[in-house]
């Protein structure tokens, strides 16, 4: 059996290249450099913590709006994290309240007339609307919040979810438009909605959440240029599976792949991750482990 004389190659958080976020690493040769002749590499770990945001500005899935019982359009903006669904409609409520869009009950809790729910049963998002008017509230011992600028109908009305064209849809399966269907028409004083609903509304994802837009992530280095793979310096790929968010993810390598390096002289090479679709992604925590071994087709012990 013959064994190659492999080298082996560490880059940690302090190859991590400034204002990278943290998903670009750099490795400089000592000694001026390396020449490369008839040379392999192969990726024999990746160790990273799982610190990618699922919602942000970049990929364009963090606003949506919702229409309020006085017809106006309120736009939510999440903030770039990492959010579960549940969290997503905790940032709802977080943006009610600040815009004073709820009411209080008997015991001082806040009443919601909007929710995003998981049902785990039809594995989907859940859309929930909630009738409000003036019969209802005191019915239910509801009062407006202390500095509310808007009046309870006297006809039933139910606030609307408005789902951008954007990525978010497919956060929650949701197509882009109103939810429930339809349109306000009338605001006060005349507590009109059209069309008229008798009952609070619910609504499931015709789709498959993807809670997060990536569902792995590649490896690329600077090194290989392997015209027979699109994109060409793709030398690994891992998929961040059972692992939570921020979570430590280990993948070791049993059986080695080996990729040509292009020959020539180098001073430096670059690795850097984007997602499944080649997108730049931002890990938050640095401290990551990739281990590369080196061989020559030449070199044996």
């Amino acid at each position: 059996m013959i064994y190659y004389n492999m080298k082996t190659l560490i880059l940690n958080s302090a190859n991590v290249v400034s204002g990278s976020n943290n998903t670009i690493f750099k490795y400089q040769f000592p000694n001026g450099g390396y020449n490369f002749k008839d040379d392999f590499i192969a990726v024999q770990e990746v160790s990273l913590y799982f610190s990618a945001f699922n919602l942000t500005i970049s990929y364009t899935n963090n606003v949506f709006s919702y229409i309020w019982i006085d017809g106006t359009t309120n736009v939510v903006t999440i903030p770039d994290g990492y959010y579960s669904i549940k969290t997503m409609n905790d940032y709802l409520q977080f943006i009610m309240i600040a815009n004073t869009h709820y009411l209080v009950d008997a015991a001082g809790d806040y009443v919601y007339l909007l929710e995003i729910l998981v049902n785990e049963p039809q594995y989907a998002v859940q859309l929930n609307e909630y009738l409000i008017s003036v019969a209802l509230a005191a019915t239910n011992t509801w009062v407006l919040p202390v500095g509310a600028t808007w009046v309870l109908p006297v006809l039933p009305i139910l606030p609307y979810f408005v789902i951008p064209n954007s990525n978010f849809k497919s956060i929650i399966g949701f197509e882009a438009g109103q939810y429930p269907s339809g349109a306000i028409a009338g605001v006060p004083p005349a507590q009109v909605q059209t069309p008229a609903f008798a009952v609070s509304q619910s609504q499931l994802s015709s789709t498959a959440p993807q809670i997060t837009p990536y569902s792995s992530f590649l490896m690329y280095c600077s090194l290989v240029n392997n015209k027979a793979v699109i994109p060409s310096q793709l030398i690994f790929s891992f998929t961040p599976s059972d692992v939570l968010f921020g979570g430590l993810s280990s993948y070791q390598v049993s059986e080695l792949a080996w990729i040509k390096v292009e020959d020539g002289q180098y001073n430096e090479f670059t690795c850097e991750f984007r997602d499944q679709l080649g997108q730049l992604v931002k890990f938050q925590d640095p401290n990551t482990l990739i281990t590369l071994v080196l061989k020559n087709k030449y070199e044996v012990m």
